[in-house]
C-alpha cells in the first residue's frame, strides 16, 4: 500500500502519530500498544479505511 498524503491528510497524519506518541509518553500506551495502533493504521486497506482511523484515534483525544 502506497499512500501519498499532502495537504489536510498529512497534518492528520501528523496528529494521529503525535496523538499515539503522546499517549505512550504519558502511560496511556505502553510500548506494546504504541507499536499495535500504529500498525493497525498502517494495515488497512483503503485510503479511506486509513483516514477514518486516523481521524477516530485524533478525534478521541484524552478519551484514549
Amino acid at each position: 500500500m502506497h499512500q501519498n498524503l499532502t495537504g489536510p491528510d498529512r497534518v492528520l497524519l501528523d496528529r494521529y502519530i503525535e496523538s499515539v506518541l503522546l499517549r505512550f509518553s504519558d502511560g496511556k500506551y505502553n510500548l506494546l500498544e504504541a507499536t499495535q495502533e500504529l500498525g493497525q493504521a498502517f494495515t488497512q486497506a483503503s485510503r479511506e479505511e486509513f483516514l477514518a482511523h486516523l481521524r477516530g484515534v485524533v478525534e478521541a483525544g484524552d478519551d484514549a
